[in-house]
């Protein structure tokens, strides 16, 4: 069977309502073929080429806003005409806390990644006026679809085919929120055959422009308001490539403070059987975190203040347990690990000794030894230069540092796995592996919806010596 005989039996049977699973069994092909067989015949990459929308609900049940920085929602969202058919569109949850928290009644919200229009449906409910632009004028088309439902309020949608990296149809200083989820590189593509799609770039093609797409948001934003971006990680080889950090990094170098740096949880990662399995076997994680950072742009000639956090809060923390190893622990398998707050550094220590020491492990490394692993407690700052942890590790040894965002006195946050990762980046002995979130029970819940979010989670960055 030829490619476009293949391709075309692929979209045919999607639209008669066979599954991913069922065509790749039948064809014998995997779920990036299908996506681009789709894509290519249909301008716009949908899991269910035949999805028709009803209604039942145009308000999530039970809603309130997120008080602390992990969020973890285990249902997408299906109230007006939010659905999970557009491949890689975010849960609707997201885009309502952001413009319940960052903007009031009838400010004007942009979205440069429109997608199918899930900002634009939330702007709608939530009376705020909104700008929608993507690349794929199919997607544009989806998106009023989806915005075509009665309310009570009419609000100013406008959408347009355009390019994130050229706003120039908006005027400087004219927006009060910016909502966007961009493509993670390559991962998912969004169009068939368009060089200009940011989805169909690799990652430093993509880095080059999304750090333009961050300039122009920095532009079109008023002073003291709010951008907001959903990013995640993705993995080659085994070892994580920290997409998150390096697009958080272009948008600072445009001149954005951080606000919040939120970790939302993912809730389709398997942690038993198959992937349980590898996950041991060839020693990586499984993706389950992405990071949603929310920046803010500070009127011009403003300074950062100090930190309000305590220096080497993470290393006293350490020293007030009393660790002892444990062979027994069920090992976690995926980046995000849950603890409760009295044995968190406990488990988090044992994990990672289990999982990447033989037993020749150091904590901190006082006493210059050769260990397979060395954990490392960052306290706001590295004595020298990135050169000297690998002299100390055994080859393929670990290095995993464990860190933390820090709240500084104007509110602003101070996100050390960004720094850390920045300051290793050109050490040519350690490459990253992984990227850990420890999310801990019950840590600061203020339950104070209208201050900072209570910061309720810790960081490792995790590297070997190759």
């Amino acid at each position: 069977m030829s490619d476009l005989s293949l391709e075309k039996n692929i979209v045919e049977d999607k639209i008669k309502g066979l599954s991913d699973k069922e065509i790749g069994n039948k064809y014998n092909v995997n779920l990036k073929f299908i996506e681009k067989s789709i894509t290519k015949s249909l301008g716009i990459n949908v899991s269910n080429p035949s999805n028709i929308k009803s209604i039942k609900k145009l308000i999530p049940k039970d809603f309130q806003l997120e008080q602390n920085s992990v969020w973890s929602f285990k249902s997408r969202g299906n109230w007006a005409t939010h659905n999970g058919n557009y491949r890689g569109n975010w849960s609707p949850y997201i885009p309502r806390n952001i413009i319940l928290k960052y903007s009031n009644e009838w400010d004007l919200v942009l979205d440069y990644f429109c997608g199918s229009g899930t900002t634009a449906v939330e702007c709608k409910l939530l009376n705020r006026n909104f700008i929608g632009i993507d690349i794929n004028e199919n997607a544009i088309k989806l998106a009023k679809e989806n915005i075509n439902f009665s309310y009570l309020f009419k609000t100013a949608i406008d959408f347009k085919v355009g390019d994130a990296r050229n706003l120039d149809s908006i005027n400087g200083n004219s927006i009060d929120l910016i909502c966007a989820h961009p493509p993670y590189s390559n991962i998912v593509n969004y169009t068939h055959n368009n060089d200009n799609d940011l989805s169909n770039y690799d990652v430093n093609d993509f880095l080059d422009e999304i750090e333009r797409v961050a300039k122009e948001s920095y532009r079109v934003l008023k002073d003291n308001k709010y951008c907001s971006i959903l990013i995640g990680d993705m993995r080659k080889n085994k070892n994580v490539i920290p997409l998150g950090f390096w697009t958080i990094e272009k948008y600072l170098k445009a001149g954005f403070k951080l606000k919040e740096l939120i970790i939302k949880r993912q809730h389709n990662c398997k942690t038993t059987g198959f992937w349980y399995t590898n996950s041991i076997k060839f020693n990586f994680l499984l993706l389950a975190h992405e990071y949603l950072a929310v920046f803010e742009k500070s009127k011009k000639g403003e300074i950062d203040n100090e930190k309000s956090g305590t220096v080497n809060i993470l290393y006293d923390e350490y020293q007030k347990i009393n660790f002892i190893q444990k062979d027994d622990i069920q090992q976690e398998s995926t980046t995000v690990w849950i603890f409760e707050k009295e044995d968190w550094i406990a488990n988090t220590l044992n994990n990672l000794i289990k999982r990447y020491s033989k037993g020749n492990y150091l904590i901190y490394n006082n006493n210059k030894k050769i260990s397979d692993l060395l954990i490392y407690f960052y306290d706001n700052h590295f004595i020298g230069s990135s050169d000297d942890f690998d002299t100390y590790l055994e080859n393929e040894g670990i290095l995993a540092i464990i860190c933390e965002d820090d709240r500084l006195n104007n509110h602003l946050i101070n996100s050390s796995p960004v720094y850390v990762e920045k300051f290793f980046n050109k050490n040519k002995k350690l490459k990253i592996k992984e990227i850990v979130v420890v999310q801990i029970k019950d840590l600061n819940n203020l339950n104070n919806i209208n201050e900072d979010l209570n910061i309720n989670h810790k960081y490792i960055v995790i590297y070997k010596k190759v």
